[in-house]
């Protein structure tokens, strides 16, 4: 550790008091806001391909509950507006996921009195290898002529499908046909859902309506009654420092920096003291040079004094595998090993003083992994959380060390 960083405790201090006002302000405002509750977002399934598209074809479809043929009408309207050179006024069937020969899946396939429309839907996922020429190329061969058949492109901006999916060739030749359109979650598909009339005693539905209407309006960033925290956050800094000069903002930063880097070592050695006893004996602890402990305590003062080369240790006949916190500063974590053991690469690769294999996990993840609490589900980052139903030392324990 720099021995010249050192903390103005003064500064921390005056930042503590600011933010426990800064917080109260946040949370008064919180409570005037107008609560609200949207349970696709609390089931945390707003953000999935599949749920919209069930919802969109609930929607067009004219066979469903909602009892409301003109919804799929708007839609065909919408789609003519856009420049769709649809003859059908009518909807047959709308089909969720009709398979191809390829046995790949339309995420929605219309047909009309006298058009079939493909529409292809990506909220999230990323376009794959000739998705949408496969999915052409079937229709077509189904219909009587290809004049008849449509594509319909869906992302939240409205952008167009990459050359994986579709050549540009193609593409601008089915432009050129008006046989293709690209449409928006966050102007097409909100406004059309605007448009969805209900009856009076129709309470379900148009509770459902507005329910995704605000799912819609989440996914493309344009909420704008709902209290957002870090705005709020950000808003109260502003009106506390806006008057600051950078010299005395630069001051509270590097405090903060210098606490943030002091305190950063309880958190590391809670992490590795949790790996150690998930491991059950089968690791033990070391610092620098030193791996013979006597107690954690012992192994805890060496960690306070030196701040540097600290973790757990595996030792199999010949060979030593090291997880590590090399450098405070930077926060570098280093996976290594010594002798004939081999280890499958974590991170990135990297070369490191005494070890046949060292890797570099990514520190951005490893250390929103340590932050994290175990229930987590929102950070995409967490994934092995949900597979291995464990935490972070269980995980590493298992998966890394193979113990």
């Amino acid at each position: 550790m720099n021995s010249e960083m050192k903390i103005n405790f003064e500064i921390i201090d005056d930042l503590c008091k600011t933010m426990t006002v800064i917080n109260q302000k946040v949370e008064d405002n919180r409570l005037k806001t107008p609560g609200t509750m949207n349970i696709a977002e609390i089931m945390n399934r707003h953000h999935l391909e599949n749920q919209h598209s069930n919802v969109l074809s609930f929607l067009i479809d004219p066979k469903e509950k909602h009892n409301h043929k003109e919804y799929g009408e708007l839609f065909l309207s919408l789609l003519k507006e856009r420049g769709l050179k649809l003859q059908g006024n009518r909807i047959l069937s709308v089909t969720r996921e009709d398979s191809t020969d390829e046995a790949r899946r339309m995420d929605l396939f219309i047909e009309t009195d006298s058009d079939s429309i493909i529409l292809e839907n990506k909220v999230c996922a990323g376009d794959q290898d000739f998705q949408i020429e496969d999915y052409l190329t079937y229709v077509e061969n189904l219909t009587e002529t290809s004049e008849n058949v449509f594509v319909v492109y869906l992302t939240i901006s409205g952008k167009d499908p990459s050359e994986k999916s579709i050549s540009t060739e193609k593409l601008q030749e089915l432009k050129d046909q008006k046989r293709f359109i690209n449409l928006s979650y966050s102007k097409d598909i909100l406004n059309w859902l605007l448009e969805l009339k209900t009856k009076n005693e129709e309470d379900i539905l148009r509770a459902g309506i507005i329910q995704y209407i605000d799912v819609v309006k989440a996914i493309s960033n344009q909420r704008k009654e709902v209290f957002n925290m870090d705005q709020a956050i950000a808003k109260e800094l502003v009106n506390e420092y806006r008057e600051l000069t950078r010299e005395k903002l630069k001051e509270k930063m590097i405090a903060l920096y210098s606490f943030q880097n002091n305190i950063n070592i309880v958190l590391f050695i809670n992490f590795f003291k949790d790996v150690f006893q998930e491991a059950n004996g089968k690791l033990i602890l070391f610092c620098k040079n030193k791996d013979t402990y006597d107690s954690i305590e012992e192994w805890e003062n060496d960690v306070i004094t030196n701040q540097e080369y600290f973790g757990v240790r595996y030792t199999e006949n010949n060979s030593t595998i090291d997880l590590f916190m090399s450098d405070l500063i930077s926060n570098r974590f280093v996976f290594a090993c010594k002798g004939d053991k081999k280890i499958s690469s974590i991170g990135s690769q990297i070369t490191f003083n005494g070890y046949t294999f060292a890797s570099e996990p990514a520190n951005s993840w490893f250390l929103n992994a340590i932050l994290a609490m175990p229930d987590n589900k929102k950070n995409d980052n967490l994934d092995w959380e949900r597979r291995n139903k464990s935490k972070l030392s269980s995980h590493v324990v298992k998966n890394w060390f193979n113990i």
